[in-house]
């Protein structure tokens, strides 16, 4: 059966040799199977065939480049027909099975290109590529060994190796592909470095400095990497061979900017407390030093002075305010404190918000302070201030849903309705394919009780579709969108339906049972009405509880009398009247005086 290619996008060049030792997936991928002879049928081929073998490959490469895949498909298999020991089909048609994630029959298909066709290194670094992804590792290095043969100058291909010995604890190989590579392109550092890393692994302590001593005679003028062999000397724990080190360093070139840092460590190693604090504080407040090596300095003092007393954290905050006096524009300086106060003072909000909002002043761009800063006013219902943030938000961030909501959230809360229902439609211009639903649905949902709020009725029950369409079981819009329409008698069967949803989802919540009970009242089924709005206002209540109940309001009073009043209850009906009465609140009806008054249900 041929392929759904509708859904498959191919790409028109080799895989590419990857450049980690493997993706980290579990799963073992079906290994080659055995290719008992690579003898070709291709010398058989006559003349005429051969041609038709050209002819018809090199069309199917022409489709593949212009994104006819199908087309490409079926010219390679009508190539295989006519020869199926042409390796370069062969080679094709295994990276469309690969596409098709057919791994096992692409792996025999480039496994056979390869066997006949054993010199061609496009074929072994496709096999590598698999091999590698699928973390196959073993089975990768013989390709890539492969590939070292054959062009022995890709010092790409010698990294890639380097990788796989040092992973299989070959150290002695790694350092073989090292030497390659230094042949190739010269004395490299980091070539260096990781010679003499193998080699410590190895206990070759001796050979291991010899690789450091070779790139300072390299590179004579250049002192880091002398002040290298100085630190892997005091990592050693030969702090007097360090230390010669460093003072020829200083002789050479004194004001090296990484020779305070060595010098730092030495007299953290040597028990020099005091010449160590001394220096440490000169480098934390020196205009010269560079705000990543300030942060790393203060990382380590903290975590040093947490350890300690009482007085720690004292010390900690004092040599912030002292920074902060000094550098107040240093915004890594000011993450950090925001790391702080988030580990070792998590009580302390005000200092937090304080910090995020220096933050967001100096980087605009910085979300995650945005972020934390929308919860936080949000949570804490400074609406004012979120309203300020978010309108800051939705200038730098014009695609997050999250800074138009919640602008048109701050602006709700305040009563700029107008001004929210403007957020809302600009956030709503910003949804794409990758928007979350829920919150895309929320948006339509607000905009919906907006409109409806604004009289402008027809809008607002598009909104409410627009939100069910993506958030088929977004309670609040269910519950609104069904009691607006109760309330002009419209589409009842549709407001029962949407209505019975909600107390299926949230069964004991009070004002969707109250909707409910409304809507059966509107269509005359009073006693079920009963049923579900004695959920929410019973009887045996006193009026104390009633009337301080923030979910039972003065409308949801007022719907337990009408109902009531229809079941034959006239006493009931008369009480939770004169509660609602008692309650006041918007959306009393016009006649509850007159109710109260005759002591029967009149329709408004």
């Amino acid at each position: 059966m041929r392929k759904n290619w509708k859904y498959i996008l191919i790409g028109c060049t080799m895989p590419a040799l990857l450049l980690s030792c493997g993706s980290g997936r579990k799963a073992v991928a079906p290994k080659a199977a055995a290719v008992p002879s690579v003898t070709s049928s291709r010398a058989k081929l006559s003349a005429s065939d051969q041609r038709r073998l050209e002819y018809f490959y090199l069309e199917a490469a022409k489709q593949k480049l212009l994104g006819n895949h199908i087309e490409a498909f079926d010219l390679l298999s009508h190539c295989l027909e006519i020869c199926p020991d042409a390796s370069e089909a062969l080679y094709d048609m295994g990276l469309y099975r690969l596409m098709l994630r057919e791994d096992s029959l692409a792996l025999q298909l480039i496994t056979r290109a390869a066997a006949l066709d054993p010199k061609n290194t496009q074929y072994k670094e496709a096999l590598a590529s698999y091999y590698l992804e699928r973390n196959q590792l073993g089975e990768a290095l013989e390709k890539l060994e492969d590939l070292a043969r054959l062009q022995p100058r890709r010092t790409d291909v010698l990294t890639q190796l380097v990788r796989l010995y040092t992973a299989q604890d070959r150290p002695a190989d790694a350092i073989r592909m090292l030497d390659r590579i230094e042949v190739l392109e010269g004395k490299i550092a980091n070539v260096s470095y990781q010679k003499f890393a193998l080699y410590r692994q190895m206990n070759q302590e001796k050979k291991a400095f010899a690789e450091l001593e070779s790139l300072c005679k390299e590179y004579p003028h250049e002192m880091s990497y002398r002040l290298a062999i100085g630190n892997q000397l005091l990592e050693a724990d030969r702090a007097d061979e360090a230390r010669k080190v460093y003072d020829q360093v200083r002789r050479m070139e004194p004001d090296h900017p990484g020779l305070k840092l060595s010098m730092l460590e030495y007299y953290r190693k040597t028990g020099a407390d005091s010449l160590f604090t001394t220096l440490r504080d000169s480098l934390l407040f020196a205009q010269g030093t560079e705000s990543q090596m300030r942060v790393a300095l203060m990382r380590d003092y903290i975590s040093e002075a947490m350890r300690g007393d009482s007085l720690g954290r004292q010390h900690v905050e004092e040599t912030f305010n002292a920074l902060d006096n000094d550098y107040p524009k240093d915004l890594d300086i000011l993450q950090l404190r925001a790391a702080y106060l988030a580990t070792y003072d998590k009580s302390n909000d005000s200092a937090f918000v304080a910090i995020m909002d220096r933050v967001i002043d100096l980087e605009p761009d910085n979300t995650q302070a945005l972020f934390y800063l929308i919860q936080y006013y949000g949570t804490h219902k400074e609406f004012e201030r979120l309203e300020n943030l978010c309108r800051r938000g939705v200038l730098t961030h014009p695609d997050e849903l999250i800074c138009h909501y919640y602008l048109g959230v701050a602006c709700y809360q305040q009563d700029k309705k107008p001004e929210a229902l403007q957020a809302f439609q600009a956030g709503i211009v910003q949804k794409t394919a990758d928007s979350r639903p829920a919150m895309v649905a929320d948006l339509y949902a607000i905009m919906g009780d907006l409109l409806h709020e604004l009289h402008r009725d027809k809008e607002a029950y598009e909104a409410y579709d627009s939100c069910l369409t993506y958030q088929a079981d977004n309670v609040a819009c269910l519950n609104n969108y069904a009691y607006y329409l109760s309330l002009k008698n419209e589409d009842m069967d549709k407001a029962e339906e949407m209505s019975y949803r909600t107390i299926r989802l949230q069964p004991d919540n009070k004002t969707y049972l109250d909707t409910y009970a409304w809507i059966l009242f509107i269509k005359e089924r009073y006693t079920e009405a009963q049923s579900y709005i004695d959920r929410v206002c019973p009887p045996d209540s006193t009026d104390e509880v009633l009337l301080t109940d923030p979910l039972v309001g003065g409308v949801v009073l007022e719907h337990a009398g009408d109902i009531a009043a229809c079941n034959g209850k006239p006493e009931q009906a008369e009480r939770f009247w004169t509660l609602a009465q008692r309650a006041g609140g918007d959306g009393l009806s016009a006649v509850l005086s007159k109710k109260i008054k005759l002591k029967k249900y009149i329709r408004e």
